[in-house]
């Protein structure tokens, strides 16, 4: 009795594990309703401009197609989604519904290959980000979009005779400073706002996709996120490069590979600050009064994050919270 038991037990499991998608068959009728919710979506995004949201909310049900029926349905949808916008839309429109769809097919991998969570955030985020840049550089190449030297003077200028009919005085160099600051921060900037909606997008797909019997990743608590310390190898090479490059070109220079350098290097910072931010967790958590902990060292972050950057890049180099995991483990 007890091995008849056991051998349907086992014969369950495996059935289980076999599914890489669904731990439910998905019916028909869901499929065909998804489907068409799809191309409802593209439809009511080139015809009411509403591109942003429309393509927020079409990662869902053409991930479900996908996962049900494979590239056979999830091509088709796409084909038919990029002719709608072709020629209801605009390049932009087309450009970002794209790459949406894209990254449809992109959750669909992470969940067929169990990757985590934070995998995914991050995969969304560069994503987007390569495509973004990607997207402006045409842009720029093709003479559609172009900032020149003289249209910056002439909107300063323009500022500057605003500011003198209401008796105020600006500076000139002081908003020429604080343009030519923008330019350089804008793509951590960029980054940042594509990753807090990656981490949106990302959380809106995978609960929609837990109601409908789909095996999701879990995130992970963030007192468990830990970083490489490899990161920061890569962190200290491209400081030390940065530096290099600075005394020879100018900390003001806008060449460039400095500017790229400079936005690396500050992306990365917050990476390590965040890090730090995640090993103060770990600690707060052995306290009875980890909750306004917690609250005082988010605040400490948006006030000043120097000190949990240094506390991050340490943990990535000496692995403070494995080491104190094992030292309590051997006593």
């Amino acid at each position: 009795m007890n091995n008849n038991i056991s051998e349907s037990l086992k014969k369950e499991l495996e059935k289980l594990l076999e599914n890489k998608f669904f731990f439910k068959k998905p019916s028909n009728t869901k499929i065909i309703v998804y489907s068409l919710t799809f191309i409802a979506l593209v439809v009511l995004s080139a015809f009411l401009n509403i591109v942003e949201i429309g393509a927020f909310l079409a990662v869902f049900p053409l991930t479900y197609v996908l996962g049900a029926r494979g590239l056979k349905y999830y091509l088709p949808l796409v084909l038919s989604g990029v002719v709608i916008l072709m020629f209801f839309s605009n390049p932009y429109m087309l450009f970002w519904f794209t790459m949406h769809m894209v990254l449809a097919f992109i959750v669909y991998q992470s969940i067929v290959t169990r990757n985590s969570k934070v995998f995914l955030v991050t995969a969304v985020s560069a994503f987007l980000f390569l495509g973004i840049a990607i997207y402006t550089a045409l842009l720029v190449k093709n003479g559609i979009l172009n900032i020149t030297n003289e249209q910056i003077n002439q909107f300063v200028n323009d500022i500057q005779k605003e500011s003198a009919l209401s008796n105020q005085t600006i500076d000139k160099s002081v908003l020429l400073s604080t343009i030519d600051s923008l330019k350089r921060t804008f793509p951590v900037t960029l980054f940042i706002t594509i990753f807090l909606y990656s981490l949106l997008l990302v959380q809106y797909t995978l609960s929609m996709l837990g109601r409908e019997y789909i095996i999701i990743p879990t995130f992970p608590k963030f007192s468990r996120i830990t970083l490489s310390s490899r990161i920061a190898n890569i962190y200290i090479v491209l400081v030390i490069i940065e530096l290099i490059v600075g005394v020879q070109v100018g900390d003001s220079s806008n060449n460039f590979w400095y500017v790229l350098l400079q936005n690396t290097n500050t992306i990365l910072g917050l990476v390590f600050a965040l890090n730090g931010l995640f090993t103060a967790f770990f600690f707060a958590e052995l306290k009875e009064n980890e909750t306004s902990i917690k609250v005082m060292l988010v605040i400490l972050f948006i006030i000043f994050n120097p000190i949990l950057e240094m506390l991050g890049f340490v943990d990535s180099v000496f692995k403070l919270r494995e080491s104190y995991i094992i030292m309590k483990k051997g006593r």
